[in-house]
């Protein structure tokens, strides 16, 4: 499953990797083959999604629902400066719309 998947590395490619496409009369896919992508990839995106939409909530409770830029490493900092409550406040200036820089 997604749990036990390892993400391919630059380790895993042979020193001497030699590719040959057979000629094919689909140009759009090599032997019938279908697209799957990497899901992992995106499965690591949903704690991320799952935490921006937290950071909403809160702020939706305190009465601010305008768009705030989350970036990424979603730190505790900057989940904690985010959601913009009585003593970030503080710290902000009551800037309701700070993003903390440089945290990771």
């Amino acid at each position: 499953g997604p749990g036990t998947y390892k993400i391919p590395s630059f380790n895993d490619v042979p020193i001497d990797f030699r590719v040959h496409l057979s000629d094919t009369d689909n140009r759009f896919a090599v032997h019938s083959s279908k697209a799957v992508g990497e899901p992992p990839f995106f499965l690591g995106c949903s704690p991320a999604f799952a935490i921006k939409e937290a950071i909403y909530a809160a702020r939706e409770e305190i009465g601010l629902s305008n768009y705030i830029t989350i970036n990424h490493p979603v730190t505790s900092e900057r989940i904690r400066m985010a959601c913009s409550d009585k003593f970030t406040s503080l710290t902000t200036n009551n800037n309701a719309d700070y993003v903390p820089s440089g945290s990771w």
